[in-house]
């Protein structure tokens, strides 16, 4: 039995309530209810009401079912408790006024879902701001992370695969500590209340493992700000001598006309999309080859992988379409709606394994992989 119990300030006041689990949340699919049903006891003998929630809920998923009971005989009883997406170490956490307990860590294991696809527990990014949004995603071999960006809290992170604990981030003023020049700028309409900006937008990360090179981009997007203009800039950095730590090596304004919604590298070189359009671009000379390298499919992309002659690319934000890279013809197209995907907005592939980040908070990073006969 798990227990919490909080004291109370006013001495003069009635005890506090225990709050304990008498019956622990068990291991189950998505989609399917708690068998024995979960059960949380108080120790009060009046009638309390108890409410049921996921603890933290890092990964945002849904918790259905009897989510508020009274006690009888001081015990209440949740029937049919589902939880919608897979993902490893959930607690539930029961509440009565004040005092709450929290459940021993249980799993929720992917189900069956139609389609050449197979779905895994998803990496949920802990420890994060509230308002943190991530978009892209990228792993990074040297330490095994996988790297988001995030254009709300303006920084950049490298989280492991299994806990999803950031390890070290790099956040804008830390940028803007590394390169001076990039601090905000005058956006030329001669009013000196707007500016613009080269680290407001942090929203594509891409990595060079040949170069071991970390390319943060700065894109151009509304970033709801009347005062400051976005301005394209990439950021070049090195793994460090930490896992997740950075050292920082150099920037570029990058040239306009072009969207950088998404970034890859593919044997030492680095490609920028343009709407429909793949580009290669050079860091040093810092020029984008007007002649697009590939048009993989027509649709605007949104997320980019490359892996072992294979393109990855992310359509809009529901459909994954896999290119052979040296003909351009389409091997595969996966609809990602049937997996729980609301709006992808990132993609890396690692071995035999598809991570796709959601683009709608919390992040969770939805992990697959294509059955057999099936790619």
């Amino acid at each position: 039995m798990i227990a919490f119990t909080a004291c109370s300030s006013d001495s003069s006041g009635p005890d506090p309530i225990d709050v304990s689990f008498r019956i622990q949340p068990s291991d189950i699919e998505a989609g399917s209810p708690m068998i024995p049903a979960v059960e949380v006891t108080t120790s009060s003998e009046s009638p309390q009401t108890v409410t049921i929630s996921i603890a933290d809920n890092d990964c945002g998923a849904s918790l259905t079912g009897d989510l508020i009971r009274t006690t009888v005989n001081g015990s209440a009883t949740f029937q049919g408790l589902t939880v919608n997406l897979p993902a490893e170490g959930y607690q539930l956490e029961g509440r009565v006024q004040q005092q709450s307990a929290r459940s021993l860590p249980f799993d929720v294991l992917a189900s069956d879902i139609e389609g050449p696809l197979d779905q895994h527990p998803s990496v949920c990014l802990r420890g994060r701001s509230q308002s943190a949004d991530a978009a892209s995603l990228a792993w990074v071999s040297n330490d095994d992370l996988l790297w988001t960006a995030d254009d709300n809290t303006n920084q950049v992170c490298g989280f492991d695969r299994r806990s999803g604990l950031c390890a070290n981030p790099v956040t804008r003023e830390d940028l803007l500590t590394a390169f001076p020049g990039a601090a905000d700028c005058d956006d030329g309409d001669g009013n000196p209340e707007t500016l613009c900006s080269f680290v407001n937008e942090l929203e594509v990360v891409a990595y060079d493992g040949v170069g071991e090179f970390i390319y943060v981009f700065n894109t151009v997007n509304d970033s709801g700000s009347p005062t400051v203009v976005d301005r394209p800039a990439v950021f070049r950095m090195r793994p460090g001598n930490c896992r997740g730590c950075v050292t920082f090596d150099a920037w570029q304004k990058l040239p306009v006309g072009y969207t950088y919604r998404a970034a890859v590298a593919r044997e030492g070189r680095l490609y920028v999309s343009n709407g429909p359009d793949l580009h290669r671009y050079d860091f040093d000379s810092n020029t984008v080859d007007e002649e697009p390298a590939l048009r993989p499919t027509g649709g605007i992309i949104t997320g980019l992988s490359y892996w072992d002659g294979y393109l990855y690319v992310l359509i809009g934000s529901r459909y994954l379409t896999t290119v052979d890279w040296n003909t351009g013809v389409i091997e595969s197209d996966f609809d990602l709606d049937p997996v729980g995907v609301q709006g992808a907005s990132g993609v890396e592939v690692v071995r035999d394994t598809i991570y796709v980040l959601e683009g709608e908070p919390t992040n969770p990073i939805f992990v697959l992989t294509v059955e057999p006969d099936q790619s």
